[in-house]
């Protein structure tokens, strides 16, 4: 549990230690075991060989003990009859040997210490072609005391080898890790009022140097969150002044003059309408925020959708007569589209009224609406009124972002309409943009899914 609540820094550390740890042993128990089997087998052919001279010597020569001599005294073996010494080297004699050689004792390989210290191998077999026995050792104290070194050298190196690891280990593991450590100075920097600073990348390839990445790409998003965020805020506020003054100024000049009933009704009118237009502004803020946040749920249906285009034509007919403008449609009928018909609707009707609004007095309005190819419904709303400039054609469905301000207030605009109309048809899986028009005026194509 302690071990979870360390340091990144500390854990690798230690995980290097200990994985180094498990080569270490195993690389020195390998090592270890290849020397030691190499060594005793270099020492077990030795004594081997030995014995096979003697023994030959002793055989070819039918028994003569004479012919053993040459030998030399530097050689240690023993020969016996019926286990009775008769002859032995005086390297044999030297080492004083207290091991009893009998045919209950027998074993063919035995190890003996002597009492100095000194480790001799020995081995033991029977010469029956002349009746002997014979007992040849061999000297393998450098052997022992090699592999004591070896095993000492091992022993002793790898709690040093651990401690040059974790030390290394832990250096190695800051200097990976340094760039996190930056990181996190940079990222205790950056408050709400500094989104625009941004994390280092040492190394935008490695890990680290990718979510660092991906940190300042949250971060950009975040300031332009915040900044759409600001920038709607500035523009509520101002929208929801304007006729809160208004009411405001209505209501303390009809106070302070002396006045008469009708223009008591007449003020009074006045701050009605600024309220209407008070509570459309907040009913479309309500709109806008419920549909970015999901709550507003939406439920396709199959609908006719030149049926429901002219419906919002006749309601806004009256607008148009107002102004003798000319509003012309055409499109087949019925025409099934699977879609929420109370957002398209108030699509349709934000932008046809936003052409009504912002077309001359008899001017025309045409809505084409057609079938294109990969299954999709176009409702194109023409008018000939004084067009969006191609650098403002995306810009409009911002919010609160109008071409003319002073016409957009003295209309009662607040730059929410469309908006709206683009909330409204993305939410059906639909696109909303302003096309190229021959002559003047201006085209805004809804595309719609069929399906």
């Amino acid at each position: 549990m302690k071990l979870k609540k360390s340091s990144i820094r500390f854990r690798l550390t230690l995980w290097y230690a200990a994985v180094l740890l498990i080569i270490l042993c195993i690389v020195s128990i390998g090592v270890y075991a290849f020397m030691h089997s190499r060594m005793e087998s270099m020492a077990q052919s030795k004594l081997d060989s030995g014995y096979t001279t003697v023994e030959n010597v002793v055989k070819f020569s039918f028994g003569d003990l004479y012919d053993v001599l040459h030998l030399g005294q530097t050689s240690m073996f023993l020969i016996t009859k019926e286990y009775t010494n008769v002859y032995y080297t005086e390297a044999w004699e030297n080492v004083h040997f207290t091991i009893k050689f009998d045919k209950e004792n027998f074993k063919p390989y035995r190890v003996w210490r002597s009492p100095e210290g000194g480790f001799y191998k020995i081995k033991q077999g029977a010469i029956p072609e002349v009746g002997y026995e014979l007992a040849f050792a061999q000297d393998i104290t450098e052997v022992k005391e090699n592999l004591r070194t070896l095993l000492t050298i091992l022993l002793a190196g790898i709690p040093c080898a651990l401690v040059l690891a974790f030390i290394g280990g832990y250096f190695l593991a800051g200097r990976a890790l340094s760039p996190v450590s930056a990181i996190t100075r940079k990222a205790q920097e950056i408050t709400a009022e500094s989104l625009s600073e941004r994390l280092p990348v040492s190394n935008p390839n490695d890990e680290i140097g990718r979510l660092a990445t991906v940190f300042n790409e949250t971060l950009a998003r975040l300031e332009n969150s915040f900044d759409r965020l600001r920038r709607f805020t500035a523009d509520a506020s101002h929208e929801l002044r304007t006729p809160l003054t208004s009411i405001r100024s209505v209501g303390e000049v009809a106070l302070q003059s002396p006045i008469n009933g009708d223009a008591y009704r007449e003020a009074i009118s006045s701050m009605l309408e600024e309220t209407e237009r008070l509570t459309l502004l907040i009913d479309n803020l309500l709109t806008l925020t419920r549909g970015g946040s999901g709550k507003i749920q939406l439920n396709p249906q199959p609908t006719d959708l030149t049926s429901l285009v002219k419906e919002v034509m006749n309601e806004l007919s009256i607008l148009a007569e107002d102004k003798n403008q000319t509003l012309l449609m055409d499109g087949p009928s019925p025409l099934l589209v699977t879609i929420d018909s109370a957002t398209i609707r108030q699509a349709v009707m934000n932008v046809l009224h936003n052409a009504i609004r912002y077309t001359q007095s008899g001017g025309r309005i045409q809505v084409l609406i057609e079938v294109v190819s990969g299954g999709q419904a176009v409702i194109d709303i023409i008018d000939d009124g004084p067009g969006i400039p191609e650098a403002e054609r995306t810009k409009v469905f911002a919010r609160f972002y109008r071409i003319d301000e002073a016409r957009s207030r003295e209309e009662g605009g607040a730059g929410l309409g469309l908006a709206i109309a683009q909330w409204a048809v993305e939410a059906n899986q639909g696109r909303i943009e302003f096309c190229d028009k021959e002559g003047p005026g201006s085209c805004c194509r809804i595309t719609l899914p069929m399906n």
